[in-house]
């Protein structure tokens, strides 16, 4: 039977354990200087917490023996199927990180750890491992994050303990697994005490996951919920809406937090898909009837021209759409029509530096008239998550409003991969270029909100510090980031 705390929302089918004369041939196979697991002990959760029965089960506990055995035999005697290589390969084909010897190591572990597992769809669950350490790999993530992607759900679901990761792995790894897993019970009792219902919960329990001093993990959580997501079709109407509306109230937020727009759009459009069907079936049909893409490559020939005529170097200038949710959000929101939306057809100019951007956005306003009142500089007053752009509206010859948004490639990144390029950087990608983002703005007001919204009014060990002028998070892997959780889920 499957674990009662599930990281994932697919329900397993977990295969029987094999024969113990088998399960003594491959213990025998170990490697030499092997170990066997032991489950760990309970921790102890502070009484004055007051937490239910179910809520007192630690998030990193440990599987029966035999299985955390089991997943320890198999990587010392390097056991796998076809199906799981072929996983390996394909990843491998896509991104190069997946070769690296620690990402290696981290795949053995996995796939021992999660053999004979497979979700509702059918698939096995090694793939949903190995997508969610791909998604982290378009990103640009080092071997450290792509391995802990790869192995976030071993704790978990599979039973494995930190010392068995942290041997195989190295701690680093390991830290960022169990920071995940520390975070998924963090979601769980957010599910249990239906906190997505109430707002000021909402807002707390994203403060807490903020919180966290490796916002690696965070992400490592992030991509876990994409793929998920998008693997929702095989769950009952009811899960798929209960997951759905959890995305929607707090992971979508989180990743616009964190900057990561089109992972943040992503989860929206797909969480509109599985709570408002109808809305987003008439709202595609509409849709595909009034972009108009003849206008828009139109309107991007004729911006190419001018900037070449005026001797602008540009990387590129490419057509775009308002996502759905987005589009849906703001009607509902504000009472409008889809023609009374400016921004659902848009054209994006990245060039090479910022006074480039201003000389474009002259060129904009001089082929065609600005819209009054659209105009935004992010570049000088930049959004709290590190966005910046220049964005406009003008009206086109087909009398049809058209966003123009103007960046250098830094912004583009920066607009694409959010915090995650600040973390890319120090993961030592030479071929990445993206200045380090100052994130001083996102730290301050993360501290702001811990000391709002968890009520912290004075520095302790369980506490983050800011009375200096050092600002201190807790680590996703403490025992004091378990306090805070509980006590942000109101447990």
């Amino acid at each position: 039977m499957p674990s009662p705390a599930i990281t994932c929302p697919h329900r397993r089918i977990i295969s029987p354990h094999p024969a113990a004369a088998a399960r003594r041939d491959l213990l025998a196979a170990r490697a030499p200087g092997t170990t066997d697991l032991r489950a760990s002990k309970r921790r102890r959760i502070p009484p004055s917490l007051s937490l239910s029965r179910a809520a007192r089960r630690p998030p990193c506990r440990s599987a029966p023996p035999a299985t955390a055995r089991r997943a320890r035999a198999a990587v010392a005697v390097g056991d796998g199927g076809g199906s799981s290589a072929a996983l390996l390969a394909d990843a491998q084909s896509t991104h190069a990180v997946f070769r690296d010897e620690i990402v290696l190591r981290a795949f053995s572990v996995a796939e021992a750890a999660h053999r004979g597992q497979v979700r509702t769809s059918g698939g096995a669950y090694l793939q949903h491992c190995v997508e969610t350490a791909a998604l982290l790999a378009e990103l640009g993530a080092g071997s450290a994050v792509v391995a802990a992607g790869l192995l976030h759900d071993t704790v978990d679901d599979a039973g494995v303990e930190y010392g068995f990761i942290s041997e195989q792995v190295g701690a680093g790894v390991a830290d960022l697994v169990k920071g995940v897993s520390n975070l998924s019970h963090l979601s769980r009792l957010a599910r249990r005490n239906n906190t997505a219902s109430r707002t000021d919960e909402v807002d707390r329990l994203r403060t807490v996951f903020l919180a966290t001093i490796d916002e690696r993990a965070v992400l490592i959580k992030l991509a876990d919920r994409l793929h998920n997501m998008r693997t929702l079709d095989s769950l009952p109407i009811i899960k798929q809406q209960r997951f759905a509306n959890e995305t929607l109230k707090i992971f979508a937020p989180l990743a616009n937090q964190l900057g990561i727009l089109n992972w943040k759009e992503q989860l929206e459009n797909l969480c509109f898909k599985y709570l408002y069907p109808d809305e987003y079936e008439e709202l595609s049909t509409n849709l595909l009837e009034f972009y108009n893409r003849d206008m828009i490559a139109a309107a991007t020939r004729r911006l190419e021209q001018a900037l070449e005529v005026r001797g602008l170097s540009f990387y590129t200038v490419y057509g775009r759409h308002k996502s759905m949710y987005s589009i849906y959000s703001k009607m509902r929101r504000k009472q409008l029509s889809m023609d009374e939306i400016y921004d659902i057809h848009g054209v994006r100019v990245i060039l090479e530096n910022k006074s480039d951007c201003f000389a474009a956005l002259e060129i904009v306003h001089h082929l065609w008239p600005q819209i009054p009142g659209r105009f935004k500089d992010y570049i000088h007053s930049p959004k709290t998550n590190g966005y910046q752009s220049l964005h406009t509206v003008i009206l086109t010859e087909e009398t049809l409003p058209l966003e123009i948004q103007i960046r250098t490639r830094d912004m583009h990144l920066q607009a694409e991969f959010g915090i995650a390029a600040h973390w890319r950087y120090k993961e030592g990608l030479q071929n990445y270029f993206c200045p380090v983002p100052e994130m001083v703005e996102w730290v301050t007001s993360v501290a702001t909100w811990q000391r709002e919204t968890l009520h912290i009014d004075h520095p302790s060990s369980l506490a983050p510090d800011t009375s200096g002028s050092d600002i201190h998070a807790i680590p996703s892997h403490s025992d004091a980031y378990l306090f805070l959780l509980f006590k942000a889920t109101g447990s």
